[in-house]
């Protein structure tokens, strides 16, 4: 029995590691969309003016949260990637089943993950960088601009959380249509349906994950649900055995 799990999870370590090297040019294709966000998003990400007659105020807000934005999208779909069966090939050489495969993807998933939420705050760090070299000190509303040590790793992790959830939704999309191509169109249906029907629902749902005030409690949440979404992924992979 112990021989057994030792074995799996050296096996899962060693396609980790192998799909560490072999995917690199994915968090790559990370910076290179978090570069393009943050070049749209130096010019605002809205605008406001009033006026007297006499006196006119413009004020204009920045945000990084297009690229964070753009980070959460790339996740979503490095999650569907990992299951399809371009990516499958790779880890060939050494599968020894698809337990260890998954748990390859999901430990490759959490240290994209990790790099993608630490990539993003840093880029909005960036970004306020820039905006200081680039304005008039005194046209700056430093309420907010500067971010303290705390808030920065709050961020990280706070961010890290989220990706490594919405990569295990993905994962698990991506396994459902390793099924049938036909679930590639039923599924979009099927969340189109339901967020039209049931609005109210999700609406609460998002709630949970959105509006959770405790770093513990949000983490414990998200915990339990990744558990979730990423066993039954592992449930629905077709078991297999290959030795070379």
């Amino acid at each position: 029995m112990f021989l057994k799990e030792a074995d799996l999870l050296s096996f899962s370590f060693k396609q980790f590691v192998y799909k560490l090297k072999a995917h690199s040019n994915l968090l790559y294709g990370l910076m290179l969309i978090q570069i393009i966000a943050l070049f749209f998003s130096i010019g605002g990400v809205s605008h406001m003016s009033s006026s007297n007659g006499e006196l006119s105020v413009s004020v204009n807000t920045y945000s990084a949260s297009l690229v964070i934005g753009f980070s959460f999208i790339w996740i979503f779909f490095i999650g569907i990637l990992l299951t399809t069966k371009q990516y499958k090939k790779i880890e060939l050489p050494l599968v020894t089943s698809s337990l260890s495969g998954n748990l390859s993807d999901i430990g490759f998933l959490m240290i994209a993950s990790i790099f993608g939420s630490i990539t993003s705050t840093l880029v909005g760090v960036l970004q306020r960088i820039i905006l200081y070299i680039s304005f008039d000190q005194t046209q700056i509303i430093f309420d907010k601009f500067l971010i303290s040590f705390y808030d920065l790793v709050l961020g990280i992790v706070i961010g890290t959380l989220y990706m490594i959830l919405i990569s295990a939704l993905g994962y698990l999309i991506g396994s459902i249509t390793k099924l049938s191509m036909a679930f590639v169109l039923i599924i979009p249906a099927i969340i189109f349906g339901f967020l039209r029907v049931y609005t109210d629902f999700f609406q609460k749902v998002l709630l949970v994950y959105t509006k959770e005030a405790a770093l513990p409690l949000f983490a414990l949440k998200v915990l339990i649900t990744v558990i979730i979404l990423f066993g039954v992924s592992s449930l629905l992979s077709p078991n297999k055995e290959v030795s070379q």
